[in-house]
């Protein structure tokens, strides 16, 4: 279970971190999002996903502690 749970963690820190490092990409990938664009101000796209990859880190550590 702790094996299991450690992967869990690692994959999560991973992802999140994947996910505030290549924000730029993302976008460009998925396209602006007109809902964070509004409510997060100019460049809330960006700001969507390194807030949503702060989200994944911290919920892998709430999950796993």
């Amino acid at each position: 279970m702790i094996v299991i749970k450690g992967a869990i963690f690692l994959a999560g820190i991973i992802v999140g971190l994947a996910l505030m490092r290549y924000n730029y990409q993302l976008v460009h990938f998925f396209g602006h999002a007109d809902l964070a664009e509004r409510y997060l101000g100019n460049g809330g796209s960006y700001n969507m996903w390194r807030l949503l990859g702060l989200l994944v880190i911290v919920g892998v550590v709430w999950y796993v502690f």
